[in-house]
This record gives structure tokens, sequence and C-alpha cells, in this order.
């Protein structure tokens, strides 16, 4: 057994749960199922298979939700690997971390998108730092509160630390990753909306890795933004070669990067 604490944050994830927590209980040495009050099933999922379960409910203030965990949890070891429902960790995966020499402070994670059910092989990936000490890192109190979009839980960046000298690996294999068009589109309009304030506020964390950092910063309003997206997700990696389905997920990326960098600059120019 792998000795990491998994932290699954849930909140009414019955049709996923069942897919994702199975592989996790068969290789790591804790998980744990950080549930938000769900009406559904997810609590009865996590308990008969054999996840330890935390209730959480949000005061509205800071910590969020992932940090509230890494603070709060009774974990048993530093490693934690936060991973969401809807991702599911695969045998490439588990045998790379089973292999690591743990000489890292963290390790970034890929994840293959399926998109209207189909696994897609090539273009555009996330990579989050979802492995990682809790010693060293955490995540940081922004100012969001009043933005609308993310609620409980911590927007779209990576945990952060303020030690100078870190070390951060790469995991090559990726989880997989499901997304279903309705719920991806419902999510990514309130997800724009906090984009293009936190654009405005100048709030976000910088990134743990420089090069990351200054792409992310420079490119951040940028009119040409969506366009280079586009083109690296379904040229330079070959979006395009998963068909059908390719074309639509990068078409989906495309308008939410346009739509954020749109907001952004009639924000910033005051149009």
């Amino acid at each position: 057994m792998i000795p990491v604490s998994v932290i699954i944050c849930t909140k009414n994830e019955e049709a996923n749960l069942p897919h994702s927590l199975p592989p996790l209980i068969k290789n790591f040495e804790q998980v744990i199922v950080v549930d938000s009050n769900s009406t559904d099933k997810t609590v009865e999922i996590a308990k008969d298979g054999g996840a330890e379960i935390v209730n959480f409910t949000w005061d509205g203030q800071y910590p969020k939700k992932r940090q509230w965990c890494l603070k709060n949890l009774d974990l048993k070891h530093n490693w934690v690997l936060m991973i969401d429902a809807d991702e599911i960790i695969t045998n490439d995966v588990i045998a790379e971390i089973q292999s690591l020499s743990w000489d890292a402070d963290g390790y970034f994670i890929p994840s293959k998108m399926v998109w209207n059910g189909k696994e897609l092989q090539h273009g555009w990936r996330n990579n989050k730092l979802c492995l990682f000490k809790r010693s060293v890192f955490f995540f940081p109190i922004i100012d969001d509160l009043d933005i609308e979009g993310m609620g409980e839980i911590e927007g779209h960046y990576q945990p952060v630390t303020l030690r100078e000298e870190k070390t951060i690996g790469q995991i090559k294999s990726p989880l997989i990753h499901h997304n279903h068009k309705d719920s991806w589109n419902a999510k990514h309009d309130a997800y724009a909306h906090w984009e293009i304030e936190m654009n405005k506020r100048k709030a976000w964390p910088a990134d743990p890795v420089t090069m990351r950092e200054i792409i992310k910063d420079t490119l951040r309003t940028s009119w040409t933004k969506p366009y280079l997206y586009f083109l690296y997700g379904y040229v330079i990696k070959g979006g395009f070669r998963d068909g059908k389905a390719g074309l639509d997920y990068a078409l989906k990326r495309f308008d939410y990067t346009r739509r954020i960098v749109r907001g952004s600059r009639q924000t910033s120019d005051g149009l």
C-alpha cells in the first residue's frame, strides 16, 4: 500500500464515486471522502467502499475546503493526494507513484479528458500539483470571497509554498477526467465569471513554477491567449487526431478562454 493520504472532496457525486473510489482504496493506505452535505448517495457509496468520511460545512470564510482538509483532517501521512471524484487514477499512474524516489516536495499529475463519452488521446491536458507534502504546500487566502463562481472550493490555481527552495516533479501518466458537455457548460459559466473578476483584482497567487507563472501572467488578459491555446491543444498536441470529439472540446476551451479575456479586457479598459 502506498503511504499517502488521499483526499476526495465531494458534493452529490454518486455518479462518479463508484468509479474513482475503488482503485484508491485498493492502493493507498488512507482514503478520506470529505463531503459537503450531499443529498444523494455519495456518503453511502463512500462508506460501503471503505473510505473514511468527514462532513464539511463551509462558513463562507477562509480556509476554503481544500486548505481546511489539510489543516483539520487526521491525516496519517505528510504526503497527500488531492483528487476529484470525476478523476480516475489508472494503473500507470499508480505504478509511477510506487516507483517514485520521493525526493521532491510535490508532483504534477496530468489528466486525460473523457469528452462526450470518448477518451481523448491527444490535445490539451490539465496538469495539477495534486500530490505533495502538506508540510510544504498550502492553499492561500485570496481576495475572492465575494466573487460568485467557486463558492466553498479553491479556484483554478495551484497550492503555494513560502519556501524559496522546493523541488517539484512530474508524473507522466495521466488521470482519466470525465466530463459531460452539459455539466461542463454550467460549471464553466460560473468559473468564467470568477476568473474575470480575479483578473480585474489581480488576485491570483503565483504559480509554484516560475516559467509557468511567467506564461500565465503574460497571457492572462492577452487577446492572443485563446488562439494560442487552441493552436497548442488542437494542432501542436494533436487534438485534431481525436476527430469530432477533439474538435468540439478544443472549441469549448477556446470559447471559454476568449470569454474570460474579453470580459477582463472590457473591465480593465472601462468599456
